[in-house]
């Protein structure tokens, strides 16, 4: 709230001592917070910085007050809400000396602990929050709809809110377009409507019950139907903001599945609480949150607000320096090679009735001739491997090179190098999809009867993942420098205690023994670059996971090695029709995603299916960091327009595979180079009618160096200001592409 408009003291005292029988906080920020010792509150204290100021006073529950210093908005007043009860806390501890930013305080209620950390940055605008449950009993705790957070109460009329925040609104990070979703969609909501409305959203759609096959799709422990309509707001982030200023709020774990979760708890006749950060289970997630062994704790993962000037596109510029200090960005010698995809030319793959399967097919269409033929192609256009997708193992993902039908990998890899300059990258499905008669039965999951479910895999047994990794090093060994991990798809829980997994094995050992497989893959190949699906939904333009889960650096506590994670993630299934998913929208989830993640996206596309203006290919260049592409468009005019736009694309390659996002809006992306000398802008029509645009540049604000001139070419330009105005003319469904260097000096 704003300074001003806060509620007085008298009241605030009031709804404490009601709820939480907690002292009164005292919120004058040049004033110290008395010292309290009565029987419900003990030593209030202020944990505060040059932009928050947090008030904490503990007793038979918790009363805090989280002010922004900057603009005097209060974010939270009150009793935080537990979901079973206020704990009883002891004193609030502070360690001035080793731990001068940091407070912690443990509660205790019905049996188990509750443990509060709050961590607040010297110099940075943020403050971080961390709750453990610890089971101090034989009894372990149950906690299928846990939830607990800051509470900001929030005068409702009719149906809109009151008071400061009225004019602001959530916007959902990295989604606030779905990859499902139209050009009409946006995760964007006011305070009213997570007040009163269900969020729907299709980031987790309905899953019909899975099969194998090419029309496979993942189902998530046989319920069938994950609902669209949700009563909380999760996501792996919130942007707060009312365009001129905001608030970032995270979730964040490498030890379970969790997001940020904003909902509602009712206050009085006339106010709700908007109830955010804290801890919460979010559809039976994370897991071992909502059950804790006994005498056994669990630390949920760390709430993050952070506060910024600007509006939803320096949210998610805010979100994309906290994920890249946490180690989730693109490494600075990130230079992966542009792929052929041979699938699109592929008459294997696209044989009806599953007859890509059949021996007799695959030694027809797919022999060694064929990639000669497809390797070709992938020189003659410019990129730098093969890709093979599905056809090249002895059966449909088993991983195993079929050396009688193609000869010795290593041999095959050696012509692709000394014949077509090109290294060979391999479609590797994992359990989730795949033909699972490759595997032995002992990787079959287990029902409770000990019976086993006959072809059905058990991705999280070590079984399964020595099995994949042995086969996975063999093709490694043999030249192989790329693994999709597709197929990363969930089968469901089993019984096997041979598996090595907890019993049942649950959400987490399968996307846990998933990301290990990376590492185990890393850990001896460190070259090797590998994609990561998303874990439980991998094949679909579902996300489930949250993206980072799984990246970066191993932890020898939890991992078998310190090896790193994946390398990139799947961009959602994006490469069936890009030029539909592109015009119809589907396809500005990955402008989004390029604001709020620095991680990269892997993506092939069908050449066929683009224009002469390479409209298609120049957006999936812009937004992914890793290109492939294929299939031989039957225009040649088109086709020596993309052997052109490919040769423009590898000469400015570093600054679309390594260098730094900036989006003027969802039409116009900027790559600039990691020193600020030099950039690209990319500016895409989507409309079947010729526009002109004026296109603003400021260097400063797309992270050039401020020098004396920029020599601009693509567009006619003039000096401002500030920087630039470019002039560009885009034909229907076109592009532009216009390059910015200094002055005297070629783009890096």
């Amino acid at each position: 709230m704003d300074r001003h408009k806060r509620v007085s003291r008298k009241t605030f005292l009031k709804t404490a001592l009601a709820a939480a029988g907690a002292f009164p906080l005292n919120r004058d920020r040049d004033t110290p917070s008395p010292i309290a010792t009565t029987a419900h509150a003990r030593h209030p204290v202020v944990l505060e910085n040059a932009h928050w100021r947090l008030d904490l006073a503990a007793g038979e529950g918790l009363n805090v007050e989280l002010t922004s210093a900057s603009s005097g908005i209060t974010l939270a007043q009150g009793p935080y809400s537990y979901s079973f009860g206020s704990p009883s806390f002891a004193d609030i501890h502070s360690d001035h000396e080793d731990h001068p930013h940091t407070l912690s305080l443990m509660g205790q209620v019905s049996g188990f602990a509750v443990q509060h950390t709050f961590r607040i940055s010297p110099t940075e605008p943020w403050i971080d929050e961390q709750v453990t449950i610890v089971s101090r009993s034989a009894v372990p705790v149950s906690l299928p709809y846990g939830r607990g957070g800051f509470v900001l109460p929030v005068v409702m009329h009719e149906a809109s809110a009151d008071g400061p925040l009225r004019d602001f609104k959530f916007v959902a990070v990295p989604f606030r377009r779905e990859p499902g979703g139209d050009r009409k969609q946006y995760a964007d909501y006011s305070i009213a409507q997570v007040l009163s409305e269900c969020r729907r959203s299709e980031l987790r759609a309905t899953l019909p019950v899975a099969r194998w096959g090419r029309a496979v799709v993942p189902r998530i422990f046989e319920t069938g139907v994950i609902h669209t309509d949700y009563p909380l707001y999760a996501s792996e982030g919130w942007v707060l903001t009312d365009g001129r200023r905001g608030f970032l709020i995270t979730k964040y774990s490498q030890n379970g599945m969790e997001w940020a979760l904003l909902d509602r708890v009712p206050l009085d006749n006339n106010r709700v609480g908007l109830r955010w950060g804290g801890f919460g289970i979010y559809e039976g997630d994370p897991e071992h949150g909502a059950w804790i062994d006994s005498n056994s704790s669990y630390s949920f993962g760390v709430t993050r607000v952070t506060a910024f000037e600007g509006g939803i596109r320096e949210g998610f510029y805010a979100f994309r320096r906290e994920m890249e200090s946490r180690g989730h960005g693109c490494r600075k010698d990130f230079n992966p090679p542009v792929h052929w995809n041979e699938l699109y030319d592929n008459r294997l793959w696209w044989l009806p009735d599953w007859g890509m399967e059949k021996p007799e097919n695959r030694k027809k269409y797919y022999g060694v001739n064929d990639l000669k033929i497809e390797a070709a192609k992938a020189r003659d256009i410019g990129c730098e491997a093969l890709y093979l997708d599905p056809g090249w193992d002895t059966a449909f993902a088993s991983k195993i090179w079929d050396e009688p039908r193609l000869g010795p990998l290593s041999e095959f890899t050696a012509v692709l190098r000394r014949d077509y300059g090109l290294s060979l990258s391999l479609h590797t499905p994992l359990s989730g999809w795949c033909d699972p008669s490759s595997y032995p039965r002992e990787t079959d999951r287990m029902n409770p009867d000990g019976t086993r479910m006959d072809l059905s895999l058990c991705g999280a047994s070590r079984q399964y993942i020595n099995e994949t990794r042995k086969r996975l090093d063999d093709l490694a060994r043999g030249g192989a420098r790329f693994f999709m991990f597709d197929g990363t798809m969930c089968n469901g829980p089993c019984w096997d205690p041979a598996h090595g997994h907890r019993v049942p094995s649950g959400r987490q050992e399968h996307v846990e023994t998933t990301n290990e497989l990376v590492r185990l893959v890393h850990d001896r190949y460190p070259e090797v670059l590998v994609e990561m699906h998303d874990q439980m939904l991998g094949g679909t333009h579902l996300r489930y996971v949250p993206t980072y889960f799984g990246h970066g650096a191993g932890n020898r506590e939890r991992n078998q090695t310190e090896a790193q994670g994946f390398d990139s993630i799947w961009a959602f299934e994006l490469m069936w029709d890009p030029m539909t998913d592109l015009v119809g929208g589907h396809s500005i989830a990955l402008y989004y995603f390029n604001l709020a993640y620095s991680l990269p996206l892997y993506i092939h596309i069908d050449l066929r299916k683009d224009n002469a203006q390479c409209l298609m290919f120049w957006w999936n260049a812009s937004t992914c960091r890793h290109l492939g592409v294929g299939g031989t468009n039957s225009d040649p005019a088109v086709r020596e327009a993309q052997r052109t736009a490919m040769a423009t694309y590898r000469k400015l390659e570093a600054l679309f595979k390594r260098g730094t996002f900036y989006g003027i809006d969802e039409l116009t992306h900027v790559h600039t180079a990691l020193d600020g000398s030099a950039a690209v802008v990319n500016c895409f029509n989507l409309e079947d009618r010729p526009v002109r645009r004026s296109v603003e540049i400021d260097p400063e604000q797309v992270g050039l160096r401020r020098v004396s001139s920029y020599h601009v070419s693509g567009a006619a330009s003039r000096a401002t200001e500030k920087g630039y105005t470019i002039a560009v003319e885009l034909p229907s469904y076109g592009h532009a592409l216009v390059e910015l260097h200094e002055a005297g000096r070629e783009p890096a």
